[in-house]
């Protein structure tokens, strides 16, 4: 174990985040937020130790998305309270990082051994566009569920859908290249392959839905929802068989 892996082990990060929504619930938003930067850092230095676990450095074990993708949402969380002045979606946005973190706890996933196929900028560049992608679903999905609770309207959760489908359309395109330089073949008919492929169709739709004249708001917000579910059933069925 790594230096930085040591003092700076998944628990504390998960703890940082669980005081950040605990100080939330008793509205102490400022000493939240201090815990959410905490948790931020901590986050960023466990994935760095992570990178090192074999003695040098494997940049997708920098990234693997069971911890990487809590690094995504607080950032993304911490954009949109601090820079867009959006304070309810950073609110809610407490919830979704509290419950990766605590699904990382659960479910740990190993580092990679060095290996050739990992030896290209694609591999990294395609799990950074795949788990922000997903990030912005998870929490656009996660704003539209309380809109449609809460009878509220919050727009960012419509901006997330957009950005997270740009961002998922440049990871088929990095994860087709590494494909093609690491296995010989930019597509394969196997389970990953094609869940990544339906939920790009299913976003497609989404964003495709809006020329329609009947396609209301609250038709966005059911459809942000399910692809919410989509992503959390594939992303755990992966991990968990």
């Amino acid at each position: 174990m790594s230096f930085l892996a040591s003092y700076f082990p998944w628990h504390l990060t998960a703890g940082l985040y669980a005081g950040s929504l605990l100080f939330r619930v008793f509205r102490k938003d400022r000493t939240a937020g201090v815990f959410l930067c905490m948790g931020f850092i901590a986050n960023t230095l466990f994935l760095i130790s992570r990178s090192h676990s074999y003695g040098i450095f494997v940049p997708v074990n920098l990234v693997t998305e069971t911890y990487f993708l809590p690094w995504c949402l607080a950032l993304l969380t911490g954009i949109t309270g601090y820079f867009e002045k959006d304070k309810p979606s950073a609110v809610y946005g407490m919830y979704l990082i509290f419950f990766f973190s605590l699904m990382a706890l659960l479910i740990p996933v190993n580092a990679h051994p060095p290996a050739p196929q990992h030896d290209t900028v694609f591999a990294p560049l395609f799990f950074v566009a795949e788990v922000m992608a997903h990030a912005c679903f998870f929490l656009g999905g996660w704003l539209a569920f309380f809109c449609l609770i809460k009878r509220t309207e919050m727009p960012v959760f419509n901006n997330m859908a957009i950005w997270g489908f740009v961002l998922y359309s440049l990871a088929q395109i990095f994860g087709a290249v590494w494909a093609f330089e690491g296995w010989g073949a930019p597509f394969h008919w196997s389970e990953r392959h094609l869940q990544s492929a339906s939920l790009w169709c299913f976003y497609a739709a989404y964003l495709h839905l809006h020329f329609s004249s009947r396609w209301t708001l609250k038709g966005k917000m059911r459809f942000a929802v399910v692809g919410l579910i989509m992503i959390l059933v594939f992303n755990y069925a992966y991990y968990i068989k």
